[in-house]
């Protein structure tokens, strides 16, 4: 086998371990994401079915509850670093406020929905994002 040829392979062979790293880790954090959704979720109902708060007020709660929950998860599972960094936090809470932000307009733009298809909606929404960011600035090794 020439040098070439096994300079070829080597970079194919590091190019499908990093399509697998980040298939294993969309998967992941989508399981992660049921998690945080499901804290979010019954949160959000407790909030405006059991005690009457504004959806709005009760978003911006319900989503602080699933974000504290997804850092923990995904700084050790998903993303696996070992390293914890004010720096790291700091990005997390910036990234996870604007996408807060993001799904409280998503929420406003839709209240002509069913309360709780808008909150999935934007829910979804947010999701996409989060994961792109978490990956490429977040949580990046």
């Amino acid at each position: 086998m020439s040098e070439q040829s096994h300079a070829l392979q080597k970079r194919k062979a590091d190019a499908a371990k990093r399509q697998t790293k980040i298939i294993r880790q969309g998967i992941v954090f989508g399981f992660v994401g049921v998690l945080n959704t499901g804290v979010d979720f019954l949160t959000f109902i407790l909030l405006t079915h059991f005690l009457s708060v504004y959806y709005l007020l009760a978003q911006t709660l319900s989503y602080g509850a699933g974000m504290l929950n997804s850092y923990l998860w995904n700084s050790k599972v998903t993303f696996s670093t070992s390293k914890r960094s004010k720096t790291r936090f700091l990005k997390f809470v910036v990234l996870n406020v604007s996408v807060l932000a993001m799904t409280l307009v998503v929420m406003h733009f839709l209240q002509f929905l069913p309360l709780y298809v808008n909150k999935l909606i934007s829910t979804l929404i947010g999701l996409v994002f989060n994961f792109i960011l978490s990956k490429l600035w977040v949580f990046r090794v």
